[in-house]
């Protein structure tokens, strides 16, 4: 049986390969949602919005971390019309999406290039200021290590 080379290495079509690609692994939530729903990318680092990570001992606290982006609202039409019908803005939906997701990653980049592995007590902070939406995102850059599982007295040995 003949099979396309390309597939069976599951190298992506277009021949690049990507950054987060692991032989076997299912594929990542982006690909699984259709693109007309909003949905949100995962970051590429542990976060969290308390200020801990469960079953995880911070090590070492690196500081503040932050990551902010800014999009114009350009779909002032449908904005209004939705207004009028109190019908839902999918547009601006999906702006605000990827606007947190972009913020996010900026997020994850700055705690990468402090030396962190995972960033806790993280905060989202969303704007309008003339026209334009401001997504700011900040948080403590931690290294985080993962506590010793302690042993079960009912486990069969």
């Amino acid at each position: 049986m003949l099979t396309n080379r390309r597939s069976t290495m599951m190298i992506p079509p277009n021949g690049r390969s990507t950054t987060n690609y692991q032989p076997g692994a299912p594929p990542n939530l982006s690909s699984l949602k259709p693109e007309n729903e909003p949905h949100c990318s995962s970051p590429s680092i542990l976060t969290s919005t308390t200020p801990s990570l469960p079953g995880y001992r911070v090590v070492r606290v690196l500081g503040a971390a932050y990551g902010s982006t800014a999009y114009a609202l350009k779909d002032t039409k449908s904005l209004l019309k939705s207004l009028i019908t109190g019908s839902e803005v999918k547009s601006v939906t999906h702006l605000m999406y990827n606007a947190r997701d972009q913020a996010l990653e900026r997020l994850a980049r700055d705690c990468v290039a402090r030396g962190a592995n995972a960033v806790v007590a993280v905060t989202f902070e969303e704007k309008e200021i003339l026209g334009f939406v401001q997504v700011s995102v900040s948080g403590t850059a931690v290294y985080v290590e993962r506590e010793k599982q302690a042993e079960n007295p009912f486990s069969p040995e």
